[in-house]
């Protein structure tokens, strides 16, 4: 019999690896960022906002973490004589690998997206929106896993 408990806590703790996947795209998405900058400062708030589409990956992560918190620490501290099951430990899982699965889809469009989004802005300001709603269908690869991560959390 696996312990559920640590099942829920591996589980919260590996919804952390969604950083990872915040982490890439930032890092390619900076380095552009950087040089459109010094070229046009006028860009910065654009290209903060293109930016901060990677750094939702890792909120995304959080939420579900704290969901999961929440579910598992009445059964930690034994309140209200709180149970948590096996079953649960596995749902917990579950949501984790699809926060992750998602997570690394949405990287990897935003790691090659962002950089050229960030070059050609600089190069016409007026394609700021377009760039967004492209950033925007990678982005929506991560709301897809959460959505389905909450649909799993609700079950536990």
């Amino acid at each position: 019999m696996v312990n559920s408990i640590l099942l829920g806590i591996i589980a919260i703790a590996g919804t952390m690896l969604t950083i990872i996947g915040a982490g890439i795209p930032l890092a390619k998405g900076i380095q552009a960022a950087a040089a459109a900058v010094a070229e046009k400062q006028r860009l910065n708030i654009f290209i903060l906002i293109y930016l901060a589409l990677a750094e939702a990956l890792a909120i995304y992560g959080l939420l579900v973490a704290f969901i999961m918190y929440t579910k598992l620490s009445d059964a930690i501290t034994g309140v209200a004589e709180a149970e948590f099951t096996e079953t649960q430990g596995f749902i917990f899982l579950g949501a984790m690998a699809i926060m992750i699965i998602s997570n690394i889809g949405a990287a990897i469009t935003l790691t090659k997206g962002e950089p050229a989004a960030i070059g050609s802005l600089t190069a016409n300001s007026e394609v700021f929106t377009s760039n967004l709603i492209y950033l925007g269908l990678g982005e929506a690869l991560a709301i897809y896993g959460l959505l389905i991560a909450f649909i799993l959390l609700n079950l536990a």
